[in-house]
């Protein structure tokens, strides 16, 4: 994508926010309670779907609201991390082209972490507490940490609308669901949109100045694909559940072929993306997922 292309991409992104732009705090229709009786979560995209390791329609049922909770807490927490990074980042002359729209971007996922633990304080008693990704231990606020922040969101993002694409199209989940599924998918696919040439260019700039740090680079993204991947298997999710040997369900579900085809889908655009892009020399492979 040229300058003028990606300015261009820009000001349409901005202009595309300025109009779809909503009150989180009025947006959504809170009801009293959200049933029980239905899926919180399309059972296709439940971790242990495809595998057979649990057949109960009462556990599975469970297995969905306490993976909606683990969803929206992972989005609480991981982009609340993310949105440190960026705002470092803004106002700088590095980024001094990205300012506007970095605003929206901030605005918008503010607007997402808060519905998202609204959900879960008001029907399953708070989130889920958070867990770390360790971030690079020579990371030195240079041009390469640019490319792996903005990489993580990127990936972050891209498994996230992998699920709100679907679940806010289906009719078997409470409105409520439905709605903020929805509402989420249309901000990301604009943070999508603008995030991949973003993080091409930082990997061309990074690369021009520091080119001996390419694999280093390669081997941080493709660490944090891999621990998104682990992240969606909850053990807590499962002990709450009432999955029986939770542990060893969660371990056999991660490495089952339905499940490694499934993470493949769920990462499909993001890592052909880096591969196509030279981000990445080969595609990611969830080989060590189950480490």
């Amino acid at each position: 994508m040229t300058d003028d292309v990606f300015t261009e991409t820009l000001a349409r992104l901005s202009v595309k926010s300025r109009s779809d732009h909503y009150n989180p705090y009025t947006r959504f229709s809170w009801p009293t309670e959200v049933s029980t009786e239905r899926w919180w979560m399309s059972p296709e995209y439940l971790t242990v779907h495809g595998t057979g390791l649990v057949e109960d329609e009462n556990v599975l049922r469970a297995l969905a609201r306490q993976e909606t909770i683990n969803l929206f807490s992972l989005h609480v927490h991981g982009i609340r991390d993310l949105i440190s990074a960026v705002c470092q980042r803004m106002h700088t002359p590095g980024f001094s082209d990205y300012n506007e729209y970095l605003h929206h971007f901030i605005g918008e996922e503010n607007s997402h972490m808060w519905f998202f633990a609204e959900f879960c304080d008001r029907y399953a008693g708070g989130l889920h507490p958070p867990t770390a990704f360790p971030l690079r231990t020579d990371s030195r606020g240079d041009l390469w940490d640019d490319v792996a922040t903005f990489a993580r969101v990127l990936v972050f993002e891209e498994i996230f609308d992998f699920y709100n694409s679907r679940m806010g199209r289906d009719p078997r989940l409470p409105a409520i669901l439905r709605d903020i599924h929805a509402v989420h998918h249309r901000d990301e696919s604009r943070h999508v949109a603008f995030g991949k040439p973003l993080v091409r260019r930082l990997h061309e700039r990074a690369r021009e100045a520091d080119p001996g740090r390419c694999g280093e680079i390669e081997r941080h993204i493709k660490g944090y694909m891999s621990y998104s991947v682990r992240s969606l298997y909850s053990p807590r999710a499962f002990r709450a559940a009432g999955v029986r040997k939770p542990l060893e369900t969660r371990r056999r579900a991660m490495t089952h072929p339905a499940r490694r085809a499934f993470h493949a889908r769920a990462l499909a655009r993001v890592n052909k993306y880096f591969v196509n892009s030279g981000i990445l020399q080969a595609a990611w492979e969830d080989d060590d997922v189950h480490s």
